[in-house]
């Protein structure tokens, strides 16, 4: 090697070794102004006012004070489920009322759902012919009435927009173009009809449940369509009067036979039969209808007082013909349901002692079958007696009575109410088809089937 080059190559090792500390220790200070850096960026960005968009479910219910009267109905019938065959649907009528009385605008969507009322895997554009968003144009005001209010509705299908699969969907609203300002959801369900289901209600053959439960056996002919594998395809589910609260789901087939699947396990398909619901009739304001006490006219505001209501677990059963604790609403010598007020509705049951595992409400469609705050109910220590007041519009409306329990998920409906096996109640039967390989749950069979018609 030339001594020269030697010398060079000597000089620059022997340079990098004094400079290599110092190169260690810059290289940490670089590092420790780093972490410094992310450390106050991430401090500023917290201390920062983010914006935190608003969540919805994707249940029945309303997100703002303002709306009330929320009615998702099958041609304008009061006591349709929101049910539509795709090949021939009747019209979806979507209704609810600003109390603020003024014009907003109001666009929705629908979304697709998969049984378990978790999004599918569908693009909008999957199953919807046309837009996939529209404004709310049709509204009007009250007129005649001490509470202000401004009515919209929408009708699902229209010329711009057009449902092509079957399934459940969530219908979103919300304000001025904004996804965010979330006004309301609802459910409903489009389906094809592709099976035959022959069904039946009968009493419990399990001793325990003999007196309180009915139980819902049928089948399924699955000749219209081809399952390869009917336990892994097919999902089923059953509603009592249409609530998803305390709905069956998924379920399976007991054993198949030849084009048709059977379902009539002993312990499966049973539901509390509970009672006929609790009504009252609020559609006069100026005379005393059945289970009003008493009406009066206060500041302009109209009040309603209920007739005192009892614990009934341990009552004598009594038959009425009830909605399913649903609800009408309008006024009696009404001609629109834009002259129908609103009014607080006081309710009040008397019982000995508070309850001290959880809380009472009022419950039903008037609810969206959810324990919501307004309609928790206090007790009164003078009076003995549960009480509460509620802000409805008129009309015919079922109710009852439930505790939602400390640390539970499910209610019970049953210390205030009881159960009784032969009361009269609706039952639908759902099932879902989901294909191999296919990405949504397809709704291919629906019946209503009624406990009092088919014993």
């Amino acid at each position: 090697m030339d001594h020269r080059l030697w010398t060079i190559n000597f000089k620059k090792s022997y340079l990098l070794l004094l400079l290599f500390p110092l190169l260690i220790q810059s290289c940490g200070t670089l590092k420790e102004a780093s972490q410094d850096t992310s450390t106050s960026t991430t401090e500023d960005a917290i201390s920062e006012d983010y914006f935190v968009p608003n969540s919805y479910e994707y249940t029945d219910k309303i997100y703002k004070e303002n709306i009330q009267t929320a009615l998702l109905l099958v041609n304008k019938s009061a006591l349709s489920y929101p049910i539509v065959n795709l090949h021939n649907p009747e019209p979806l009528v979507l209704s609810f009322d600003d109390l603020n009385g003024d014009f907003i605008r109001y666009n929705y969507k629908v979304i697709h759902c998969n049984a378990d009322w978790t999004i599918s895997d569908l693009t909008a554009f999957d199953y919807i012919d046309g837009f996939t968003e529209d404004d709310i144009d049709d509204y009007r005001f009250s007129f005649n009435t001490l509470q202000s209010y401004t009515q919209y509705r929408a009708i699902i299908p229209n010329p711009n927009m057009r449902i092509t699969k079957t399934g459940n969907y969530l219908l979103l609203v919300f304000q001025d173009n904004d996804e965010e300002e979330v006004v309301l959801t609802k459910r409903f369900m489009v389906y094809e009809e592709q099976a035959r289901i022959n069904s039946s209600i009968v009493r419990s053959s399990i001793n325990r449940y003999l007196r309180t439960h009915q139980q819902l056996r049928f089948t399924i002919n699955n000749a219209g369509f081809r399952a390869f594998n009917p336990m892994l395809d097919l999902k089923v589910t059953i509603l009592q009067n249409g609530r998803w609260d305390n709905a069956i789901m998924n379920l399976k087939p007991q054993f198949i036979r030849t084009n048709e699947l059977v379902y009539d396990f002993r312990d499966q398909g049973l539901f509390k039969a509970g009672k006929e619901f609790r009504f009252f009739d609020c559609r006069d304001l100026d005379f005393l209808s059945e289970r009003i006490a008493e009406t009066w006219e206060a500041n302009d505001t109209n009040y309603v007082k209920i007739a005192m209501d009892e614990a009934r677990e341990l009552g004598r059963y009594r038959y009425w013909k009830d909605l399913n604790g649903r609800y009408f609403i309008g006024r009696y010598g009404g001609l629109t349901r834009l002259d129908a007020d609103y009014a607080w509705v006081q309710f009040t049951l008397p019982y000995p002692e508070p309850v001290t595992n959880g809380n009472v409400y009022i419950y039903g469609a008037l609810s969206n079958w959810q324990t919501e705050k307004r309609f928790q109910m206090q007790y009164n220590y003078d009076k003995k007696a549960y009480e509460t007041a509620v802000f409805l519009k008129q009309g015919l409306y079922n109710y009852q009575y439930v505790i939602w329990e400390d640390g539970k998920n499910t209610i019970d409906d049953t210390t205030f109410e009881g159960n009784y096996w032969g009361t009269e109640n609706d039952y639908l039967i759902l099932v879902y088809y989901r294909p191999f390989n296919e990405r949504y749950d397809q709704l291919i069979s629906v019946q209503k089937v009624n406990s009092r018609t088919n014993q």
